[in-house]
C-alpha cells in the first residue's frame, strides 16, 4: 500500500498559521446579534455561589461592564444558532449587547495587527485555535485575566486542564474539549471485546480489521499519536507495527463513520468524537471506546485582547462562558461537551467518553505535527 504525502487538512483548533505584519484588506464583517428565533433559551442556573466580601472587586467589574453595555467578539465558532444562543442568553443575564464578527483565524490576526498599528483594537475577545492564541500572545495582542475571574476559583469541576495551552501566563483559557476516540461497530465488537489500551491494536486479531482517515489528507491520526508519544504511551516502533496491521484508509470523518456503520471493518482507530456523533444520533450501530492508558483531548481556547473597547464586558463574558450556565448554553447549542464535569453533555451517549487519563494536546504538539509532516514523517515511520 503506497500513500503519497499531500496537503494536510488539520482541524481548526490546531491549524498552523503564519501571517505578515503588512496591512491587508479584510472582508466586510458578518455580525450576529441576539434574536428570539432558532434556538430555545437555556434557563439560568441558580446554584452559583453568592458573592462574598472578597468579590467586591469583581462586582465593580460587573457594574462597569453593564455601563459599557456592549461586547464585540471575533469568532470562528460562535456562528449561526450557536452565536444566537450565546449572545441572547448573555444579554438576558447582564443586559450587555453582543456583536459577533465571524471569520477565520488568519483574517483576525491580520486585522488585529492593523488595528494595533492604528492604536485602536476593535474587539474584546476571540474564540480561536491554540496556535492562533500563541501567535497573538507573542505579538502582544492578548492579556491574562485569569486572576480576576471568580469562576476559576472553583475546584474539581474541570474535565481537564483548562490552562494547558498557556500554563504559565494563562492568556488562553479552554472553554471546550474534544476527544480523539476510537469507535467500533456494535454488531462486530461486543461490549468487553473492544481494545482497552493502545497496544491492544497490535494484537493479530485486529489485523485487516481497522480503518483510519488517510493521514496524508487529515491530521486525525497524527494529532492523536504525537501527544501519546510525548507521554510515552506509544513510540515510533509502535507506529511501524500498527501500519503492518493493514489498515484501510478513508477520505474523511463522514466517510469513515459511514463505512464503520455499514460494518466494512469493525474498528476506527481515532478521530474527534463529535465527528461521529451525527451518525450515532441517527441510530448507526457504532460507539466510542476508551483507552485506559490515555485519551487525547483537544482544547478550544478563548482570549481577551489587550486594549479592547469593552474590557470589563470581555471579562464578564469569559467568566459567564466558563460558568455552569454559560457552559450549558454552549454545550446545548454546540451539541457537544464543554470543559465542566457538572453540566450536561449533549453528545449522544454512544459518542461520549470519560477519559481515565486525559492527555491535553498542546501548541508544541501542533508545531511538532507540522514539522513531522513537512519531513514526510509518515513515510519514515511507515516504510514508504
Amino acid at each position: 500500500m503506497t500513500i503519497s504525502l499531500l496537503f494536510v487538512t488539520i482541524p481548526i483548533s490546531f491549524l498552523l498559521l503564519f501571517t505578515s505584519c503588512a496591512p491587508v484588506a479584510t472582508p466586510a464583517p458578518t455580525v450576529v446579534s441576539a434574536t428570539p428565533q432558532s434556538v430555545a433559551a437555556v434557563a439560568p442556573i441558580s446554584n452559583i455561589p453568592p458573592l462574598t466580601s472578597q468579590d467586591a472587586a469583581w462586582q465593580q467589574i460587573v457594574e462597569a461592564a453593564k455601563k459599557e453595555g456592549k461586547l464585540t467578539i471575533y469568532s470562528g465558532n460562535f456562528t449561526g444558532d450557536i452565536g444566537i444562543a450565546l449572545s441572547r442568553d448573555f444579554k438576558e443575564r447582564y443586559g450587555i449587547q453582543v456583536d459577533i464578527i465571524s471569520g477565520r483565524g488568519t483574517e483576525f490576526i491580520q486585522r488585529l495587527q492593523t488595528e494595533k498599528r492604528m492604536g485602536s483594537i476593535l474587539a474584546d475577545v476571540e474564540d480561536t485555535s491554540g496556535t492562533n492564541a500563541k501567535i497573538m500572545k507573542q505579538q502582544g495582542l492578548t492579556k491574562s485575566i485569569a486572576q480576576e475571574l471568580p469562576v476559576l476559583r472553583e475546584k474539581d469541576v474541570w474535565a481537564a486542564d483548562i490552562y494547558g495551552l498557556d500554563p504559565q501566563d494563562k492568556h488562553a483559557i479552554a472553554f471546550n474539549f474534544s476527544t480523539y476516540s476510537p469507535f467500533v461497530n456494535n454488531n462486530l465488537v461486543k461490549v468487553g471485546e473492544e481494545p482497552k489500551v493502545w497496544k491492544d491494536l497490535l494484537d493479530p486479531k485486529w489485523k485487516s480489521k481497522m480503518m483510519a482517515i488517510n493521514p496524508t489528507s487529515s491530521a486525525g491520526l497524527i494529532n492523536t499519536f504525537i501527544p501519546l508519544m510525548r507521554e510515552k504511551v506509544i513510540d515510533e516502533q509502535y507506529l511501524k507495527s500498527l501500519y503492518s496491521q493493514d489498515m484501510q484508509f478513508t477520505v474523511s470523518a463522514p466517510d469513515e463513520a459511514a463505512r464503520l456503520s455499514r460494518g466494512e471493518r469493525p474498528l476506527s482507530v481515532a478521530d474527534i468524537n463529535i465527528s461521529f456523533a451525527k451518525f450515532v444520533a441517527e441510530g448507526a450501530p457504532i460507539r466510542a471506546i476508551e483507552m485506559n492508558d490515555g485519551m487525547v483531548m483537544s482544547p478550544l481556547p478563548i482570549v481577551a485582547f489587550d486594549g479592547g473597547p469593552h474590557p470589563n464586558a470581555g471579562k464578564v463574558f469569559i467568566n459567564w462562558l466558563l460558568s455552569p450556565e454559560g457552559q450549558t448554553v454552549w454545550n446545548k447549542a454546540n451539541g457537544a461537551p464543554g470543559v465542566r464535569k457538572d453540566v450536561p453533555n449533549f453528545l449522544p451517549k454512544g459518542a461520549q467518553t470519560n477519559p481515565k487519563r486525559p492527555i491535553m494536546q498542546t501548541n508544541e504538539d501542533a508545531d511538532e505535527a507540522g514539522k513531522l509532516f513537512q519531513q514526510q514523517w509518515l513515510n519514515k515511520l511507515w516504510g514508504r
